[in-house]
């Protein structure tokens, strides 16, 4: 189930020598709405460990609103795989565009750093669905 996990609006310290949003500026922001979300369902630490498929779709502009959308898509035996879209409005016209999307891999750890096992960190009021995804 898809959430908002992060809103904003962009500033020209985020702009880049092309005028444009920075992409590590963009990958930032997705990583931490992605760790919100984690929050919500395992009650350790966890670490970023991989980011697949992202795509830079559109430009992000100075002054545009952004969502960013975060969903639970799969669970491993240490690791949660998060799908993140950005959306922005653009300020012009309010119009809303699909800008970036991509796959954060994080792992669950313990105070030490060491990886743990999803199901020994999941909070007990998780949606559903991410249940089901830590029984298979």
């Amino acid at each position: 189930m898809r959430q908002l996990s992060l809103k904003g609006r962009t500033f020209p310290t985020d702009l880049n020598h092309a005028g444009t949003v920075f992409g590590g500026w963009v990958m930032s922001k997705m990583d931490k709405a992605a760790s919100i979300q984690l929050e919500e369902i395992i009650k350790s630490p966890a670490v970023t460990v991989a980011v697949s498929n992202l795509s830079f779709i559109s430009p992000i502009h100075n002054g545009d609103v952004f969502m960013i959308y975060t969903k639970i898509d799969k669970i491993g035996n240490t690791s949660i795989d998060i799908c993140v879209e950005l959306i922005v409005r653009r300020k012009e016209d309010l119009t809303e565009y699909k800008v970036t999307q991509g796959i954060f891999k994080f792992v669950a750890v313990n105070d030490e750093g060491v990886p743990v096992t999803v199901a020994s960190v999941l909070r007990e009021q998780v949606p559903k669905y991410v249940k089901e995804l830590s029984l298979k």
